[in-house]
């Protein structure tokens, strides 16, 4: 063997494990690829819940708004939500227990919605979740204490106090 023959075979070896790693990494990046691809949300597996908390100017939403005190009793949650969140329900987790809460929108495509129920205490972490009213699934949640609370001011009827005419005499002469 001659020593051009020897230098000729440099480049095809070269060339063929270029080609080998070359096939090694597309079939590992397949592979890598695959399994990332199974770890992704699929139909059918849960998915992190939004969070749910007072509105920000993030304006994340669902959130809420304010806490009112009904007057006729209860309280009234006001929420923002997105126009495309179907019909839904709230329940309130605490220590006592659970409420529910009755939910509508202002419209069907409306971005604004009051839920109703009993009046919950101010400062205690309480849990909030927004369920669907079709098939009852977790839509949003989170956990935190009402702040404040606006309170209901009745109206008052007052009868107007009448006011006498002014007694001058007119500015023009008359005749």
């Amino acid at each position: 063997m001659s020593n051009e023959e020897h230098v000729d075979r440099k480049p095809w070896i070269a060339g063929i494990i270029f080609l080998v790693l070359v096939v090694l990494c597309i079939s590992g990046g397949s592979l890598a690829l695959n399994e990332w691809k199974s770890r992704q949300g699929q139909v059918g597996h849960r998915e992190p819940l939004p969070g749910f908390t007072y509105c920000s100017s993030e304006q994340a939403r669902p959130c809420i708004l304010s806490f009112n005190l009904h007057p006729g009793g209860g309280m009234v949650i006001h929420i923002l939500v997105n126009a495309r969140l179907p019909n839904f329900y709230m329940k309130i987790k605490r220590e006592e227990g659970e409420q529910f809460y009755e939910c509508k929108k202002a419209s069907r495509y409306s971005t604004q919605a009051a839920c109703t129920g009993e009046t919950m205490p101010v400062g205690e972490t309480l849990s909030f979740l927004i369920i669907s009213a079709e098939d009852h699934t977790t839509l949003a949640e989170g956990s935190f204490p009402i702040i404040g609370m606006a309170f209901a001011t009745p109206e008052i009827y007052a009868t107007p106090t009448p006011i006498p005419p002014i007694e001058r005499p007119p500015r023009w002469p008359v005749r």
